[in-house]
């Protein structure tokens, strides 16, 4: 079984990415971000920090979302977009 593992993109876009390896969170990022010209710039982040940055985040609303829904999300093993640079919303 693969686990989920968190990816932040930095640009062109910023993105925070839970996939199960690098070929998936690209693929995810160029689905949902922006395409892929050569200049993708993404490291693989720790739990801990992908999980500060996500309860941290805002939806469309402005809001941060409730704690048990953050945990909800990220319990999965889908490869899920989590946050997405403001600009794109």
């Amino acid at each position: 079984m693969d686990y989920a593992r968190f990816f932040e993109f930095s640009e062109p876009y910023y993105a925070l990415i839970m996939a199960t390896s690098k070929e998936e969170a690209k693929k995810v990022y160029v689905e949902n971000v922006a395409d892929d010209e050569g200049d993708l710039e993404f490291t693989e982040v720790n739990d801990y920090y992908a999980v500060a940055r996500f309860a941290y985040g805002k939806g469309e609303d402005g809001k941060q979302p409730p704690f048990n829904e953050i945990l909800e999300q990220l319990k999965g093993n889908q490869s899920e977009l989590l946050l997405i640079d403001a600009s794109l919303i």
